[in-house]
């Protein structure tokens, strides 16, 4: 087990030459493993399994600044195993964009590590634009859209991930102040940003699979993405784009496809071609990401 580990390291050697300490180590199948996946952010090493800790890794303690485990699926909080105990958040490097994790914070540490090659290319895409953070989290595609000379609004139902998302922006030396903190529901403003006839060269769509409003509306990709899509084009620049994105596991390629075009009122100036995961996650490809251009 320690060597296949090892190799399974070794070949993410040319993702650590990016200036990025932030990556998946081991991603079960993928690399051999069977239910075991391995995040490193910044050494610090988070494992997740759906049986108990595997005690081999216990060993592997000097590779890493510490190693904290949870169960694949919990929403809870890693907990400590080895190593260094985290008392306070830290920044980890991607792409050269620096964003706060803290291994105290519940389902994500504060960054989806498989979405680093789609921040990239926003950041490329991104000089002189304005681009709209639909569930913006704590805001790591609009740090890579401001990164890249973009003003961005972000858009979130959380205050308190939007502040993190705060911290973020000044991590990299860009004034939260210049940009756009949203806290509300993404239906509701893109409904409101199409009556003020607000528009966007691109808007940023990565929802969650399920969620549950605070008046009790319940969004789910199969029902909700057509609208989202629908909702997105209205405020979209003639010649913008649409980057969308989902996580969930059961919806085929094919599926998410034709949830988009359902959404869409008029084609795509290009066919909807899917995105790839990026090189550290060779295991299930659950990601599906386009672009949709206007």
């Amino acid at each position: 087990m320690k060597s296949q580990l090892a190799r399974a390291i070794g070949r993410r050697a040319a993702i650590l030459s990016t200036d990025t300490d932030a990556l998946r180590l081991a991603d079960g199948e993928g690399d051999g493993f069977q239910d075991l996946e391995i995040d490193s952010f910044a050494g610090h090493w988070l494992v997740q399994t759906r049986g108990d800790f595997p005690e081999w890794l216990r060993d592997e303690a000097a590779e890493a600044k510490s190693i904290y485990w949870k169960r694949l699926g919990d929403k809870t909080a890693p907990v400590w195993v080895a190593g260094e105990k985290l008392a306070e958040p830290f920044l980890v490097r991607e792409n050269g964009a620096r964003f706060w994790i803290d291994f105290h914070s519940g389902y994500s540490q504060g960054i989806f590590l498989d979405q680093r090659e789609n921040r990239r290319i926003l950041r490329d895409r991104a000089a002189g634009k304005t681009v709209l953070n639909c569930f913006a989290y704590t805001c790591a595609f609009g740090v890579s859209a401001a990164l890249g000379g973009a003003h961005t609004t972000n858009l979130d139902l959380s205050k308190n991930y939007l502040a993190w998302g705060r911290r973020n922006y000044e991590a990299n030396r860009l004034a939260p102040g210049e940009h756009d903190f949203i806290f509300g529901d993404v239906g509701d403003w893109l409904a409101r940003f199409a009556k003020k006839k607000r528009r966007f060269d691109f808007v940023i769509l990565d929802p969650p699979t399920f969620s549950r409003d605070d008046r009790g509306r319940v969004f789910t990709i199969e029902a909700g993405l057509p609208g989202l899509i629908r909702a997105a084009q209205q405020i979209i620049t003639p010649n913008g784009a649409i980057f969308c994105s989902t996580n969930q596991r059961s919806l085929t390629p094919e599926t998410f496809r034709t949830l988009i075009l359902t959404g869409l009122a008029a084609p795509p100036r290009r066919p909807i071609q899917l995105l790839p995961m990026p090189p550290d996650f060779p295991g299930e490809p659950y990601l599906k990401a386009a672009w949709i251009e206007q």
